[in-house]
């Protein structure tokens, strides 16, 4: 026969249990939808010294680009880039889950195609690891907000993306 006490504790685990459940629910409800053609890809250029990378989110043999990453091979340094965005632009907001991150940056090449390149971002950071693990985030910049979620391919090719730039 069971006591007050432990009965009073079963309902507690179940509620709390319960709740867990939502809440995974609830983030896995709040990833958004891909955009049509779009979707995460990677590429490697062997250089003299270095390897380096670029994870962009695009349309395949398209031009239609509107973020990418690049970083160096086990640097721990990541940057975020724009092609062709407003020569004024000076920072993006960046949103994975619950990271959310500011990047400020410079705008080059202004009167050809301009390219605007952030600060650094540490490979380790938690933003870093959260769009990993989420394998999506949201952009905002002088245009507007977009959404970004990759495929399941989409979504692992983030994640050797950020092995390769953190060694």
């Amino acid at each position: 026969m069971m006591t007050k006490d432990r009965m009073m504790m079963k309902r507690v685990l179940v509620l709390v249990g319960g709740a867990l459940a939502l809440s995974g629910a609830a983030n896995a409800a709040n990833a958004p939808a891909m955009n049509d053609g779009y979707d995460w890809a990677m590429r490697v250029s062997d250089e003299e010294r270095t390897q380096s990378a670029i994870l962009a989110y695009e349309v395949t043999d398209t031009d239609d680009q509107p973020l990418n990453f690049t970083c160096e091979e086990g640097g721990n340094r990541i940057f975020a880039g724009i092609s062709g965005n407003s020569p004024d632009l000076k920072a993006i907001e960046l949103v994975s889950g619950d990271q959310k991150l500011r990047l400020n940056g410079t705008t080059t090449d202004a009167d050809v195609m301009p390219y605007f390149s952030s600060e650094e971002i540490a490979g380790g950071s938690a933003f870093i690891r959260t769009f990993a693990a989420n394998g999506w985030l949201r952009m905002t910049d002088d245009r507007g907000t977009m959404d970004m979620a990759g495929s399941a391919s989409g979504k692992q090719v983030i994640k050797r993306f950020v092995a390769f730039c953190t060694g």
